[in-house]
């Protein structure tokens, strides 16, 4: 079994790439800083339309994705990246203001890998980004 200390926040080489799915252009621009701080690769999509285009372009590692969005939901992508043969194996970790059991029961529900709340723990959401690439490799 590999332990936690065998895996770095990403290889300088062969960086993870993350996509990052936000509304928000801020939280975009503070969710890179944190992660290529990291060694981390992002790409990032305003909406859920330019998510799926990236998607298709290029498989990442792992979606970031914002619940409230406009035009679609990241439940709505969720359930549509889940759905396709070709990406249902992405990782995705919801990030939301919303606090609330049932929206974290929902997002699991629909193939989420986490839930995590904002304003968010930077070394949590690190270790949860670690922790699902990590499942992603074993299986």
């Amino acid at each position: 079994m590999v332990n936690q200390s065998q895996i770095p926040d990403s290889n300088l080489a062969n960086p993870i790439d993350i996509l990052i799915v936000d509304d928000v252009p801020d939280n975009i621009r503070l969710l890179t800083r944190i992660l290529v701080k990291r060694g981390f690769k992002t790409r990032k999509a305003l909406n859920g339309r330019m998510a799926l285009t990236a998607i298709q372009a290029s498989k990442p590692r792992l979606i970031l994705l914002d619940v409230q969005m406009p035009d679609m939901t990241g439940y709505e992508l969720c359930h549509r990246i889940k759905s396709d043969p070709d990406s249902l194996h992405i990782p995705i970790i919801f990030l939301s203001a919303n606090d609330d059991t049932s929206e974290k029961r929902k997002a699991i529900h629909l193939g989420g890998s986490d839930y995590i709340s904002k304003p968010f723990n930077i070394e949590k959401l690190v270790g949860a980004i670690q922790h699902q690439i990590k499942l992603a490799s074993i299986s």
